[in-house]
């Protein structure tokens, strides 16, 4: 699934937005105590998807996600689309190595 369609996909069933002033460290502490979970791996796709760049989603990890994390992904994709502005590749990289 391609970026844009992705976006709008999660766009769709986001419900909660994400809380969290820094979603790249929520990012780092839910792989910490989820990342065994379903939701983990797809979380770290989606890490590695927005690192490389490529626009390649999968889109059954929509639908893996509980409704926080669907925030919480909403808030990495638009800080990562939004120029890098907030996290440069490394920081993103640096969430990976959890």
């Amino acid at each position: 699934m391609y970026a844009a369609d992705f976006l709008i996909e999660l766009r769709l069933r986001t419900r909660k937005p994400c809380l969290s002033r820094d979603p790249l460290a929520e990012a780092r502490r839910f792989l910490t105590e989820h990342g065994d979970t379903a939701e983990g791996p797809a979380l770290r796709r989606i890490l590695d998807a927005l690192i490389s760049g490529n626009g390649e989603f999968a889109e059954s990890d929509v639908w893996l996600f509980s409704a926080d994390t669907l925030g919480l992904v909403d808030a990495l994709c638009e800080a990562r689309t939004n120029g890098g502005l907030y996290y440069s590749e490394d920081d993103f990289r640096a969430a990976l190595d959890k």
